[in-house]
């Protein structure tokens, strides 16, 4: 590894350079800039003075546009002349809104008293048919009104929907309609499937009930007055028979068991997400730690519904709507401002209906999207909070950490941090395509609903969410401070590509596998932290370790600590997450480095959901050779001088949490520092085309402009900034040209 003293962009060393960059930049190319402690890392914006009339031209904003669009409305909770109460958006929890009451459910519960996804083998299910997102109720002139929204509605009549009403008599447990003893005393049942519906087994009129298939709503009106009394409220869902009754064909239930998909009204006390203490301890002196990820029955917010089902008694599973505070239009929307939460948003991508199984990665394909938030007992609206995006596991969900209660304390409670935790639409999406887009467009929900300081955010996961720490991480590196990865392996194909081969005949099959090694390059600026378990059943170390000699070859700060007696479950089990608290600490993220490298792999990217790779900071729009699989561009502006920051190597033993070896390079002064100049000089390997946002370069556009440029293939290269654009063309290999972006005119 070098010391700092060869510098890539010295023009007297440019054959050795060519070389470099040719083999994807070298140690000595990639030492870097200064990180914190060592000097300025980056550099000031131009004065925006400096034009006459002319502004400073931001860089495009870091992330995809879908990052920072506004909330939009699901058709599920769209308003209307009857029902205009907003939806409440957070599941496990109730409201009165002016003259409306409200249950928000949670979206993908729909596990019945197995706790499993089953229905019948066919499309108008779409495998989540009896899903209920949200009940309402309101008093009328003619009783009282009823909507149910689902998930999914491929056929009006697909799914069957039963309210259970106690209004003070002697009630009854048996519901009938196919679905037997509930527990549940009730006085009414009334029965809606979109084409008909029944109250007490008597046909209601048609002008009684409605269906929506586009909205996915059924709506319906019973005779029945309450007053201002209290009733209780129970709803069951599952498949319609054909018949106005439960059907009992393939689904989550056994012989004994009615045939009910989902339990509604159920709030987070019903479902709650516990540390398991005890399951710990029991897990700790066995080892079989595997069951906390692999045993996910509470992931989906259902254990409590499937415990009840099980023992036909829902009676705690209940409303009391209170009829009193509707009539006089009380307002009660309270959800508790710090703590776990599961939100909802909605897509700006129609997928389909429901889940398609046949894919292998098992997409949520649904508008109504859930995601996990944690907020600390410190924030307050208004002031700028630090935030984690926190990835899930490989065959886990939204609410994976949970169940690592220690975890959220230390990455977000005691740092003063939100931890946004994405569902990912589903269990093995690898943090790309549909996944990569759930990211976004439940980030940008959060920005909507908090207060988020993009200076102050970091990346962390466990397993796949390691690998999608390294994956977002180095496509987005204007995005993020610090990252902090856990027995994350560099390749979808686990036990291939980053092993070198060495496990290839085992290697896990993936559809276009993606290997985060292609992209290491571009963490120059986000400094990470690796946990390996030398004793890892499922992500080989010697592929973490390949991992990080990329980084020790391109001089990049990061650390990876060894456990010799850790595998790959352990460390969620034991939940110890100090040392990932420290590293990432109060970093912020660098937003004008004065360096800025950047490799574009265009597969990588996905034209569907607008998702694009093309540069970071000031480098954009990076078009690679039709020659090349991807291309690199290696930026730097010289208008603050420029010096190779020290990468000095350690190797020390902690203990913390467990005994473990760490491995890293630190960034220390510069050796030396080229002198100051209105000049940037940049590298490109199989690029065509770049844009250079010199404002954000610190580029002064009122004098001479040197441009010196070494690439592979002919270059085209835009220079925007806020007194217009330029464009230069350069041939392959080496050459400079000078530019004044600002012309002042003779009186200048």
């Amino acid at each position: 590894m070098g010391d700092g003293d060869s510098n890539p962009f010295d023009r007297d060393e440019s054959e050795s350079s060519r070389r470099r960059v040719l083999r994807s930049l070298g140690v000595a190319s990639a030492a870097g800039l200064l990180g914190a402690g060592a000097g300025p890392s980056g550099i000031a914006a131009a004065d925006p003075d400096g034009c006459p009339g002319a502004n400073n031209l931001e860089s495009p904003r870091p992330g995809p546009d879908v990052l920072y669009d506004d909330p939009v409305t699901a058709p599920q909770f769209e308003v209307d002349d009857r029902w205009d109460a907003e939806p409440l958006l957070v599941s496990g929890y109730a409201a009165y809104d002016d003259g409306e009451f409200l249950a928000q459910g949670w979206p993908f519960d729909d596990r019945g008293a197995q706790n499993e996804r089953s229905y019948p083998d066919d499309d108008r299910y779409a495998n989540n048919a009896a899903d209920l997102l949200e009940i309402r109720a309101q008093p009328t002139d003619e009783g009282v009104a009823y909507r149910v929204a689902l998930n999914a509605m491929v056929e009006p009549d697909a799914a069957v929907v039963a309210i259970g009403i106690d209004t003070g008599g002697d009630g009854r447990t048996d519901w009938g309609h196919g679905l037997g003893e509930l527990g549940a005393p009730v006085d009414h049942v009334l029965v809606c499937w979109g084409t008909g519906a029944t109250l007490d087994g008597d046909p209601l009129p048609d002008d009684a009930y409605a269906v929506d298939v586009e909205r996915n709503r059924l709506e319906v009106e019973v005779p029945l007055e309450p007053g201002r009394e209290t009733w209780r409220h129970y709803a069951v869902s599952g498949v319609h028979d054909g018949d106005g009754g439960f059907s009992r064909e393939s689904g989550p239930f056994g012989p004994d068991e009615p045939p009910v998909y989902e339990v509604g009204f159920r709030t987070v006390r019903d479902e709650p997400l516990e540390a398991r203490e005890a399951d710990r301890d029991v897990l700790s002196e066995t080892g079989e730690y595997h069951v906390l990820l692999t045993d996910g029955e509470g992931m989906w917010r259902s254990a409590g519904q499937a415990e009840a089902l099980s023992e036909r008694d829902i009676s705690e599973l209940g409303a009391d709507v209170d009829f009193g505070r509707l009539e006089d239009g009380d307002v009660g929307r309270s959800v508790p401002r710090a703590g776990y939460h599961n939100r909802l948003y909605a897509s700006r991508y129609d997928l389909g209906p429901g889940i398609d199984l046949e894919d292998p990665r098992e997409i949520y394909q649904s508008r109504v999207q859930p995601y996990s938030v944690y907020v600390p007992e410190s924030y307050e609206p208004g002031e700028p909070t630090a935030l984690v995006v926190l990835l899930h596991s490989l065959g886990e969900n939204y609410n994976q950490y949970s169940a690592s209660p220690n975890m959220l304390a230390q990455l977000g409670e005691q740092r003063d941090a939100i931890v946004l935790m994405p569902h990912g639409r589903g269990p093995s999406g690898w943090w790309k395509n549909e996944a990569e887009l759930d990211l976004f467009e439940a980030w940008a929900d959060l920005r909507a609903r908090y207060d988020i300081d993009p200076d102050r955010v970091t990346v962390s996961g466990y397993s796949m969410g390691g690998h999608g720490t390294y994956r977002i991480g180095s496509l987005y590196p204007d995005l993020f401070a610090r990252g902090f990865a856990v027995v994350g392996p560099a390749d979808e194909s686990i036990l291939g590509g980053p092993t070198d081969g060495l496990y290839g005949e085992y290697a896990t099959s993936s559809e276009n596998p993606q290997n985060m090694m292609r992209v290491t390059d571009n963490l120059r600026h986000v400094p990470l932290l690796m946990w390996a378990g030398m004793l890892d059943e499922l992500v080989p170390y010697a592929g973490v370790r390949n991992y990080r000699d990329d980084l020790v070859e391109h001089g990049y700060r990061h650390r990876l600590d060894s456990f010799p007696e850790d595998d790959h479950f352990s460390f969620f089990a034991k939940d110890e997450w100090g040392p990932g608290r420290d590293y990432l600490g109060a970093a912020t993220v660098d937003r004008r480095p004065a360096r800025v490298t950047y490799r574009a792999v265009p597969e990588f990217g996905n034209e569907t959901y607008d998702i694009r790779h093309d540069g970071a900071y000031w480098v954009h729009d990076i078009t690679v050779a039709d020659d090349a699989e991807d291309g690199l561009v290696d930026a730097l502006s010289l208008v603050d001088g420029y010096g190779d920051p020290v990468a000095e190597e350690f190797t020390e033993e902690s203990t913390e949490p467990r005994p473990n070896t760490r491995e890293g390079i630190r960034w220390r002064d510069p050796l030396q520092r080229r002198p100051a100049e209105n000049a940037i000089e940049l590298e490109a390997e199989a690029v065509t085309a770049a844009t250079l946002y010199v404002d954000d370069a610190g580029i002064d556009t009122t004098e001479p402009l040197e441009v010196r440029v070494e690439t592979t293939h002919d270059l085209t290269l835009t220079l925007k900034s806020g007194a217009g654009e330029r464009t230069l063309e350069f041939g392959a290999g080496d050459s400079s040209e000078t530019v004044v972006l600002c012309d002042q005119g003779p009186d200048a």
